[in-house]
């Protein structure tokens, strides 16, 4: 084996190394998710150097500096960074938005609406690229496939999802099957399948190349309103369903692996951590759970909400939690040891109905009924910035992959790109 580059990987911070192994070029990754603003670049080589083979000492220094790189990505995102201002304001849709997303160059945006399209967007120019067309009713879930991002999933309340090519604007595949609004859809990790989430009860698996149906899902009593598969290798699958349950799949065997039960009101969101070893669900019975998804049993409940809890993320590392409520506010917990409460942020006036950190995890984005976005200090809880202007509900916001671009999207028809 020769290793021949390293690669970085920002969030969560990792390294890749690129080595040839009898003629094949191979990718093996390396999670840092521990490294932060204070750790010790040259120990943490040093200690890379004495178990991976591949690192020898002619490349050591190399590596420092990678690893010096990645420091100073992280550092450079931080609560006391540069303020964020309107970029461009896009003029989306005749009726309002579901959601929306970057893809991984931050370069282009994709936006969801009632008025059953799908938009893609130049995120520089502010310009409509292409607009998806094809569905006959509401656009409900829209998303990428990370990290190519040529291909794009929509999943309608028409019961059927699509796959499009974005830069053509063609509609390469109907998924069809479902007897129900499709909620939620997403590609797998390697983009070699797709999976969704109905009204019906199911969850579907279906081939991204041939948008054949692989495998139907059942078992859930209730609507499935949330899946996602596990970041790394997608052979796992979650589904939150109505029914107060959260089901865990194999995507190669047709039964379920398990079922996590616990709540005692509907799952209003569910997501795995960076290396799959949990999983977070948020319930309308006013509590968060967090999970071992590998044996499947309940590590903590958190009830500090005083009403619904609405979304739930993990930031990049894995090593926190964040939940948003109907209480008006969003809080973020310590998932390593005794999910400790670390910060509690209040202010807004209205539900609080999407959360996500930002990519070093420095900061906390908050989307509310309120009409305003907030960008939050996750250390102290402190409000760092308010995101005002909309003139309707914001239900979605997402940050860049770089950190350096927020999208929120609002029932006045528009969304906002800010820098």
């Amino acid at each position: 084996m020769k290793l021949l580059k390293f690669h970085l990987r920002y969030y969560p911070p990792g390294i890749i190394l690129e080595y040839l192994q009898k003629g094949i070029v191979k990718n093996k990754d390396i999670d840092l998710l521990d490294l932060n603003c204070n750790s010790d670049t040259k120990e943490i080589a040093h200690k890379l150097y004495q178990r991976e083979l591949l690192i020898t000492e002619d490349v050591r220094e190399q590596l420092e500096q990678c690893l010096d790189t990645l420091k100073k990505r992280i550092e450079h995102e931080g609560p006391t960074g540069k303020r964020f201002y309107i970029y461009k304001t896009l003029q989306t849709h005749v009726l309002p938005l579901t959601n929306v997303c970057f893809d991984k160059n931050g370069t282009r945006c994709l936006s969801g609406s009632y008025d059953r399209t799908c938009k893609v967007w130049d995120v520089e120019s502010g310009k409509e690229l292409k607009s998806l067309t094809g569905h006959q009713n509401v656009v409900y879930s829209v998303g990428f496939n990370f990290p190519a991002c040529n291909r794009v999933i929509t999943g309608s309340f028409d019961k059927t999802a699509k796959i499009w090519e974005p830069g053509t604007g063609e509609c390469l595949a109907t998924l069809w099957g479902h007897s129900g609004e499709v909620v939620a859809a997403q590609f797998s990790p390697k983009g070699e399948h797709v999976a969704t989430g109905s009204m019906d009860h199911l969850a579907k698996l279906f081939d991204a190349g041939t948008g054949a149906e692989i495998k139907t899902y059942s078992g859930h009593t209730a609507e499935v309103i949330a899946l996602q598969f596990d970041p790394n290798e997608g052979h796992r699958l979650i589904t939150g369903s109505f029914d107060g349950t959260i089901s865990l799949w194999d995507t190669r065997v047709k039964e379920r692996v398990s079922v996590l039960r616990g709540h005692e009101g509907e799952i209003s969101n569910v997501q795995f951590n960076w290396d799959s070893s949990l999983v977070g669900s948020a319930s309308l019975d006013g509590s968060a759970r967090l999970w071992d998804a590998r044996n499947s049993t309940c590590l903590a409940t958190v009830a500090s909400h005083t009403d619904e809890v609405l979304d739930i993320c993990f930031d990049w590392a894995g090593q926190r939690m964040a939940t948003s409520s109907s209480d008006c506010s969003a809080r973020v917990y310590d998932v390593r040891s005794d999910f400790k409460e670390l910060a509690v942020m209040k202010g807004h006036r209205e539900e609080v109905s999407k959360v996500c950190f930002s990519p070093a995890g420095g900061c906390l984005l908050t989307a509310s009924a309120d009409r305003s976005a907030r960008v939050w200090n996750t250390t102290t809880g402190n409000c760092v910035q308010v995101l005002s202007g909309h003139q309707g509900e914001i239900f979605s916001c997402a940050y860049s992959y770089a950190g350096d671009a927020i999208i929120t999207a609002s029932k006045d028809n528009t969304c906002r790109i800010w820098r």
